[in-house]
């Protein structure tokens, strides 16, 4: 059985359980786990996000995977040796295993961006 779920925004959230998709962890890459593993492990939060979300519930076969989690791009550097922080305004860590790259973002918090309206004015 799926919940609804109101939060403050006034997003309307469906959350599915485990019966009502097809989505598994036999279908992520191992590199995928280990990104996921190790950020929860340090304490974090981390979310598989992105097309790979879109293309397993649909039931194809992701080109690649993202994470978003609540650990800086500095703290997720710190968690993995094979870490590249890319980015000037909105920083990512590229996490490499062989040829496969696990891009990871920090969650934006409300209200994060680049742009404020004062008075009919965007400020920068």
């Amino acid at each position: 059985m799926n919940k609804t779920v109101k939060d403050e925004s006034a997003i309307t959230v469906h959350v599915l359980t485990r019966a009502e998709h097809c989505v598994s962890r036999k279908n992520l890459s191992s590199a995928a786990l280990r990104v996921l593993y190790r950020l929860h492990e340090a304490g974090y939060a981390a979310l598989l996000v992105g097309g790979a979300v879109r293309d397993l519930l649909l039931g194809g076969h992701p080109k690649d995977f993202d994470v978003a989690t609540d650990a800086t791009p500095e703290e997720v550097r710190k968690l993995f040796r094979n870490c590249r922080l890319i980015g000037r305004r909105f920083r990512l860590a590229h996490v490499f295993f062989g040829p496969e790259i696990i891009e990871v973002a920090t969650f934006r918090g409300h209200g994060d961006g680049d742009r404020e309206i004062v008075d009919g004015r965007i400020l920068r």
